[in-house]
């Protein structure tokens, strides 16, 4: 009997000890990282267990290391009717990096008696470890001058950290999981697919002459140099829906206008590249909004996930940042200041003083390069450039996608009990659906647009009217067949194989970065003591603008920032909103200054080939422009929106330092004295005094310059209502150009055929009569000689 009892109370002890639930790890990260804090999540699976009680049931967690306790909590076993099945255990830190087996006892006593016992592996590295993936790919875009070759070693090299070592499986994982599972994620089918549609609608828009009769209805108006300039300048706002389209675009159709103003190829190419991507990157529709809006809903997707309260709708947090998109507006605001107030400085002054004085629009020691634009989605000579072919289904896909945001945006709103306010409609639509629906309704547009537009002979014809008698047209042809719509549709999308693999690759490598511990240790770091969170947004921008500018990308900079500052941003900033649309926005900003700073960016190339500039003479004359404005964003921008006032409040006061900065900084190119700018004299005193090189040849002011009467901001005889009102309307700019005593043989003139200016005017679509109407009678003729590398196609 003896025996007996102590058998029954054996089994009774180990009934107990089997009735404790066991742990099921999940959901964890593959990484951890030494001496700073993570976290184990598991499923908790329950055994039979009668004695439970709702009221009194505990359930209490405990996380050993080498008989250390590394944390402890406890949490109900119910909730409400049901069972909780999952247990969390944070603030967990390890000392020691390798493989480290980490018990979790769980069990309804307080003292762990009878407790169960988990064992989960966590592979430790040392923090500093996560940072050789972002070197190894800033490194290896700057080495190839290929961001997705750096790409693919980034996530292969995050994947060698995560998989400890192992070089084969690292590959492997690199291209079996990585990879597909980016490429397999709803949201981003979403992002691909309408980033498509967009691009295919844009190609027909081309194709059409759509694109080219929107510029045509402004050429129009032009009358003087500066109106030249300004037709650019504005001309970027309506091509603004993709960076390729604008530069490429602009520079072909407007190079031949501005050539006959004496607008420099600097200064042609430096309007043509400040209207691409600072426009294409803060526009809520283009051809980049695909982009931006995936890597910001990847990163609120991971903070969701980690439990924290951001805001769900990726869109909604890309129209937030667009008020402290700092650099790419004061650079539209600076170019509209120079070309207003007709002023320049730095290499700029001198290149705008040798085409308008000197009439040479390049340097003599330009190389021009020849180079090959694909002209495959250029419209047919034949067919006529019509301003209505873009407005239209541009114009259709606007009212899709607001339509769109608008009703999803109510459903979303009343599903979560929110009241039906402007913000809230915004915040709960469907972006991706909305911009999905209207590119492709905007591409069904353009295409039965094309096909029922007819024409003969560069002309348009009314099929109609042979329709309604069942006829048609002997010779009349459609603008374009569907089946040539379709292929220019296809042909744009084609042209997005590369920036779609890009995208994959980033949200790739995102991930990986994640996995590695990157995140986690950045967000330590920069919620170190030493560093004042406020100042993330600051070193953010910086930072972006020194990749950008090293890789030469934009989009490969945004793609490797996203992943790294975050989250980390949020978490070091105690989750403050401000922080995280302030960094949202450096990134994308930070990325553009560096786009339009450096000379390998694909966007500063294209400005200066469609303009037919020396690539760089561009980056020369450019570079001061960029600079100035990056620190005028960082001090009026981003500094003080982290730490002292809102972001609108930095981008009203910036606007009034841009147009400071360009009446003080910039000096007037006609200048009857020809004086020089501060920049200027400080780069000739450096360059004679301490590197004991021999001056610039001095410009030699023409007569006429000295002999008018000279009127600027800063002199009296401006400020009267008829001078005033010339100046800001750009009706008068005499003396602008010495015709009298224009020089073919010294205007840097190469070709052998004495038409080729009007040949060229005539290819851009532009009637003669336009052309009347701008050129004065003291104009040089239209006969005159360019440099062959204006009609060099």
């Amino acid at each position: 009997m003896k025996v007996f009892s102590v058998l029954l109370l054996a089994l009774l002890v180990l009934a107990a000890s089997e009735a404790q639930p066991t742990a099921d790890f999940v959901d964890n990260r593959p990484t951890m990282l030494t001496g700073i804090e993570f976290s184990l999540n598991f499923g908790l699976i329950y055994p039979p267990a009668p004695q439970l009680s709702e009221e009194t049931s505990t359930l209490y967690m405990r996380a050993v290391w080498k008989d250390e306790i590394l944390g402890e909590s406890s949490q109900p076993v119910f909730d409400g009717d049901s069972l909780v099945l999952s247990g969390s255990l944070s603030g967990l830190k390890l000392p020691n990096s390798g493989n480290q087996d980490v018990t979790v006892l769980l069990s309804y006593n307080e003292d762990f008696s009878a407790a169960t016992e988990n064992v989960y592996t966590v592979w430790v590295i040392v923090g500093g470890i996560t940072v050789i993936p972002p070197l190894v790919t800033v490194f290896m875009a700057m080495l190839t001058r290929e961001v997705l070759w750096a790409l693919f070693a980034g996530i292969w090299c995050c994947a060698m950290i995560v998989y400890q070592g192992n070089v084969l499986t690292a590959f492997l994982r690199t291209l079996d999981t990585y990879l597909i599972e980016s490429l397999g994620n709803i949201d981003h089918a979403f992002v691909i697919m309408f980033s498509w549609f967009l691009s295919g609608m844009i190609a027909v828009v081309s194709k059409s002459g759509g694109a080219h009769g929107i510029a045509d209805v402004l050429i129009r108006v032009i009358r003087r140099k500066r109106g030249a300039m300004m037709t650019v300048f504005f001309l970027g706002f309506v091509i603004f829906f993709d960076d390729y389209a604008n530069t490429l675009i602009l520079g072909g159709t407007m190079r031949p206008i501005t050539d006959s103003y004496f607008v420099s190829r600097e200064k042609f190419a430096f309007l043509v590249d400040a209207t691409t991507a600072p426009i294409a990157s803060i526009a809520p529709i283009s051809s980049w909004i695909g982009f931006e809006l995936g890597l910001i809903q990847a990163e609120l997707d991971v903070l969701a996930a980690a439990g924290e309260p951001v805001p769900t709708s990726a869109y909604d947090v890309f129209l937030k940042t667009i008020p402290s998109r700092y650099y790419p507006i004061f650079m539209l605001v600076f170019s509209f200041m120079m070309i207003l107030s007709m002023r320049e400085f730095g290499p700029m002054l001198h290149a705008e003083r040798r085409a308008q004085f000197e009439h040479k629009l390049m340097s003599d020691s330009a190389s021009v390069e020849q180079t090959v634009i694909d002209h495959s989605l250029e419209p047919d000579e034949d067919v006529p450039r019509r301003w209505w072919n873009a407005a239209v289904p541009i114009l259709a896909t606007f009212i899709v996608v607001l339509v769109g945001l608008i009703l999803t945006g109510v459903d979303g709103a009343k599903a979560n009990g929110e009241p039906q306010t402007a913000a809230n409609i915004f915040g709960n639509g469907d972006s991706y659906s909305s911009i999905l629906w209207g590119s492709f309704v905007g591409s069904i547009v353009i295409w039965l647009m094309c096909r029922f537009q007819y024409i003969e002979d560069g002309h348009f014809v009314n099929q109609w009217a042979y329709w309604i008698k069942f006829k048609s047209h002997p010779t009349a042809r459609p603008i374009l067949t569907m089946k040539e719509s379709l292929e220019s549709w296809i042909g744009g999308v084609k042209s997005l194989t590369t920036p779609v693999l890009v995208l994959i690759m980033a949200w790739a490598i995102g991930t990986a970065v994640r996995d590695s511990g990157a995140d986690n240790f950045f967000s330590s770091a920069l919620s170190s003591d030493s560093l004042d969170y406020r100042a993330i947004p600051t070193l953010t921008f910086i930072i972006s603008g020194v990749i950008s500018f090293a890789t030469g990308t934009s989009w490969g900079t945004m793609s490797i920032m996203f992943p790294i500052v975050v989250s980390a941003s949020w978490f070091a900033s105690d989750g403050d909103d401000n922080i995280l649309v302030l960094t949202i926005s450096a990134i994308l900003a930070g990325a553009v200054f560096g786009d339009h700073a450096t000379a390998i960016s694909d966007t500063t190339i294209l400005s200066a080939m469609s303009s037919k500039c020396d690539l760089t003479h561009h980056v020369i004359t450019q570079m001061p422009y960029a600079l100035a404005v990056a620190v005028l964003s960082i001090l009026i921008g981003y500094l003080p929106a982290g730490f002292a006032w809102e972001a609108w409040i930095g981008l009203v006061i910036g606007i009034f330092l841009v147009i400071a900065m360009v009446l003080l900084l910039g000096v007037r190119v006609d200048h009857p004295k020809f004086k020089e700018d501060f920049l200027s004299i400080t780069t000739e005193f450096i360059k004679v005094k301490i590197f004991r090189r021999d001056p610039t040849p001095k410009q030699e002011v023409p007569d006429f310059v000295l002999e008018r009467e000279y009127k600027d901001i800063f002199t009296r005889n401006f400020w009267t209502k008829e001078t005033f009102a010339d100046f800001f309307l750009c009706r008068h700019d005499e003396n602008v150009k010495d015709f009298e005593n224009f020089d073919v043989e010294n205007s840097n003139s190469s070709s052998n055929d004495a038409n080729d200016l009007k040949e060229s005017i005539d290819g851009a679509g532009i009637p003669d009569s336009t052309m009347e109407n701008a050129i004065p009678e003291e104009a040089v003729p239209l006969t005159a000689d360019l440099p062959e590398q204006v009609h060099a196609e």
